[in-house]
C-alpha cells in the first residue's frame, strides 16, 4: 500500500524553524488531483480559518545528486502543484514555528510543540493514505504523541542530509493511518515530566512541559483519575479510547485547550497550579477537553462527520458541542470531589453574570451564533458582546437550565447526562453523526414534550431564562449582590480608562460614548485606571445626570450620561428552608462520588472572574 514519508527536523530548535521533507510514492501521485498538495487552513475544535500556509517557506521538489531543486507552482493560498516528473517525488520546505498555542507550531531551546495541521503538506485526493512521520530531536529530549511509534528502517535513520553532521540528535518514527489521524495527534517534545497510570483499566499519561522550578501538585494524578471516572460515568462508565494523553504546556500566562480523540493539549500559567482558583480552572480545563473525547471527537453533528480541512465547516450545533461540554467541565470537578459545592456554585454564578452582560443574546440565538463562529467568536471586537453570544458560557447556561428542567420533569430520575449518553449510543455507536432532530428525539424519550420545548426556547431565540424560577426548582436562591449601584455600561482596556466596549442600551451608549474614547474625568474629577471606580462611586447617582469628559482622536469632548441601576453580581445560595423535593433535586444535581465534598456553607457563592473561551 502506498505510504507517505514525512521527515521533520527539529534538531536545531534555536532556529525557530522546522525543516520538512515529504516522499510521495508514484502510486500516491496517481490518486492526487492534478498533482497538487495542500496544507490545512484550520484545526478541528478551533473554528477559525487560520491560514497556516503563511508560515511555509518555498516548496521545492528535490531530484537526484547534483540536480537543482525545482520550485512547485503555488496555485492557491495553501495549494502547490508538483512539476511533471516520473516515479516517486521528494518535496522539501520549511515552516516557521514560533507561536506557542494549542493549535499552532512552536520550537525553542526548551521544547517543541506542533499540530500536524500546521506542517503536513498532503496530496489532494490522498486523504486516506497512511504516513510515516520521522522526527529528529535534540539528544536528551523525550516526546509525547498519541500516534504509535515504529522501528526506523535502515534508510530512515538519517532524517535529513544535515543530521549526519549533528551527532547530538535522536530520531523517532510515528505512524498515522490517514490524514485525519495525523492531524488529530499533536506532537510535544522536550525535557518533559511524565506520569503514567491506569484508570478503569486504560493507560493514561500526563506530560508536562515548561514547569521550570514549579512542582506539580501531589494530588494531580489522583484528581485527574477522579475526573476521568466522573466523565466516564456520564456515558455509562466505560472509556471510548484505548489510551489517553494529557499534553500540558505551562507558560507565564495563558489559558486554553484543544481536544483530540486520544489526547488533549492544555495551556496554562505554571503558577496557577499552586493557587486554589487557578488550580480549579486547570482541572476544569482538563475535564472540558476530556469530555470532548465523547462529545465532539466521536459523537458529533452529521455535517462534521468528515472534515473539510481547507474550508469552513458550518454547523448550528456548537451550543451542544461546546456549550454542553462547558457545562459539564465544572460539574465534573464537583462530582469528582475536587471542588466543593460552594466553589462550583461560585464558578457557575460567573457564567450567569457574563450571560446577563451579553446583549448579543437578544440579537443572535445560540444556534445562529454557532453558525457564525467562523466570523465572530474567534475574532472578537468592540461590538462582539452586543452583536452575538458566546456558545461556550451561554451554552453552558442553557445546558444547566435544560438539565434542571429535565430533573424537575422526571422527579430527579433523569438529567442531561442521560440525554448525552443516549445520543452517543444512538448516533456515534451506530457509525453516524447526529442532527437536531436526533437531539429532540432523545429529549422527548427522556423527559417528554416539555423538555423539547425548553430546548427550543433556549437555543432558537433570545436567551433570557427566568433564573429565579430555574434555580428555585432545586432550592437555590439567586441573589444580586450590589444591585442598584450606578451603572454606565463601559468596559475599559486593562491599561487605563480607554473604552474597550460600550454595552448597547446603556447610559454611556445613550450619551454617545464610543469604543476607543479615553475617559478623562467624571463631574470634573480626574479619573485613572486605578481610581475610576472610587470616583464613580463618589459622584454618580442613579437617575441623575453625570458629566463625562473624554478624549476622542485627540479632541476633548463632554457627554452627559444618566446612570441606571446596575444588576450587581449573582450569588447562588442554597435555600435553608427548601422542601424535601427541592433538596432531593439539588442533591441529585450537585452529587459527588468522593469524600472530598464539603457541605453547603452560608453565603456560598459570589462571582468568578471570566476566563478565555475553551476548544
Amino acid at each position: 500500500m502506498a505510504e507517505l514519508v514525512f521527515r521533520i527536523d527539529a534538531g536545531e530548535p534555536a532556529r525557530r524553524e522546522l525543516e520538512i521533507s515529504l516522499e510521495i510514492p508514484a502510486e500516491a501521485l496517481a490518486a492526487s488531483a492534478d498533482r497538487q498538495l495542500f496544507l490545512p487552513t484550520w484545526t478541528p475544535g478551533s473554528y477559525l480559518v487560520r491560514e497556516y500556509a503563511r508560515q511555509l517557506g518555498p516548496v521545492e521538489v528535490v531530484g537526484g545528486a547534483g540536480d537543482a531543486p525545482v520550485r512547485c507552482q503555488k496555485v492557491a493560498k495553501n495549494r502547490f502543484r508538483l512539476p511533471a516528473t516520473q516515479g516517486a517525488v521528494r518535496v522539501r520546505y520549511r515552516v516557521y514555528a514560533h507561536e506557542l498555542s494549542v493549535r499552532t507550531a512552536h520550537v525553542d531551546e526548551l521544547q517543541a510543540y506542533w499540530n500536524h495541521a500546521c506542517l503536513l503538506l498532503w496530496p489532494v485526493g490522498g486523504e486516506n493514505l497512511a504516513a510515516r512521520i520521522i522526527v529528529t530531536l535534540p539528544a536528551g529530549w523525550s516526546h509525547a504523541c498519541a500516534l504509535p511509534t515504529a522501528t526506523l528502517a535502515a534508510d530512515e535513520a538519517v532524517a535529513v542530509e544535515t543530521v549526519a553532521e549533528r551527532p547530538t540528535t535522536r530520531t523517532i518514527c510515528l505512524v498515522a493511518s490517514d490524514l485525519d489521524r495525523a492531524i488529530d495527534a499533536p506532537f510535544l517534545a522536550g525535557k518533559l515530566q511524565r506520569l503514567d497510570w491506569d484508570v478503569l483499566g486504560v493507560p493514561h499519561s500526563i506530560v508536562c512541559s515548561g514547569l521550570g522550578s514549579v512542582t506539580a501538585p501531589a494530588t494531580l494524578q489522583q484528581d485527574f483519575t477522579a475526573i476521568v471516572q466522573s466523565a466516564a460515568a456520564v456515558f455509562g462508565g466505560s472509556l471510548p479510547y484505548e489510551r489517553y494523553l494529557f499534553q500540558c504546556l505551562f507558560t507565564d500566562s495563558g489559558h486554553g485547550g484543544l481536544e483530540h480523540a486520544d489526547s488533549t493539549t492544555l495551556l496554562m500559567s505554571r503558577t496557577a497550579l499552586h493557587d486554589r482558583k487557578g488550580y480549579l480552572e486547570f482541572v476544569s480545563l482538563a475535564a472540558h477537553e476530556l469530555f470532548h473525547a465523547w462529545n465532539v471527537k466521536r459523537m458529533r453533528p452529521r455535517e462534521l462527520w468528515r472534515y473539510d480541512y481547507e474550508n469552513e465547516n458550518y454547523t448550528r450545533l456548537l451550543w451542544l458541542m461546546e456549550g454542553w461540554t462547558a457545562y459539564f467541565d465544572d460539574l465534573l470537578t464537583l462530582r469528582a470531589g475536587i471542588a466543593s459545592r460552594e466553589e462550583y456554585l461560585r464558578a457557575f454564578a460567573g457564567n450567569l453574570d457574563r450571560m446577563r452582560g451579553n446583549q448579543g443574546r437578544f440579537v443572535l440565538s445560540l444556534e445562529e451564533s454557532s453558525f457564525d463562529a467562523w466570523i465572530r467568536l474567534y475574532r472578537p471586537d468592540e461590538n462582539t458582546r452586543n452583536s452575538s453570544q458566546n456558545y461556550y458560557g451561554n451554552g453552558a447556561v442553557a445546558a444547566a437550565c435544560l438539565d434542571l428542567r429535565i430533573r424537575k420533569l422526571t422527579a430527579g430520575a433523569n438529567g442531561l447526562e442521560v440525554v448525552a449518553r443516549r445520543l452517543f449510543e444512538r448516533t456515534f455507536a451506530n457509525g453516524r453523526g447526529y442532527t437536531r432532530d436526533d437531539v429532540d428525539a432523545v429529549l422527548l424519550d427522556v423527559a417528554g414534550t416539555a423538555a423539547v420545548e425548553t430546548l427550543g426556547h433556549l437555543v432558537d431565540g433570545t436567551l433570557d431564562p427566568d433564573l429565579q424560577q430555574v434555580f428555585a426548582d432545586v432550592g437555590i436562591a439567586v441573589i444580586d449582590d450590589g444591585a442598584g449601584a450606578p451603572f454606565l455600561g463601559l468596559t475599559f482596556d486593562a491599561s487605563g480608562t480607554t473604552v474597550a466596549a460600550v454595552q448597547r442600551g446603556s447610559a454611556a451608549d445613550a450619551a454617545g460614548i464610543a469604543p476607543q474614547d479615553e475617559l478623562l474625568a467624571l463631574q470634573d474629577l480626574r479619573v485613572t485606571g486605578g481610581n475610576w471606580r472610587a470616583v464613580l462611586k463618589a459622584v454618580a447617582r442613579v437617575g441623575e445626570p453625570l458629566t463625562m469628559l473624554y478624549s476622542r482622536r485627540g479632541m476633548i469632548g463632554t457627554a452627559v450620561a444618566v446612570p441606571s441601576a446596575g444588576q450587581g453580581s449573582i450569588r447562588l445560595r442554597p435555600v435553608p428552608g427548601a422542601t424535601a423535593e427541592q433538596v432531593a433535586l439539588r442533591d441529585g444535581w450537585l452529587a459527588t462520588a468522593c469524600a472530598k465534598q464539603q457541605p453547603d456553607a452560608a453565603g456560598d457563592s459570589g462571582n468568578a472572574a471570566p476566563s478565555e473561551p475553551r476548544m
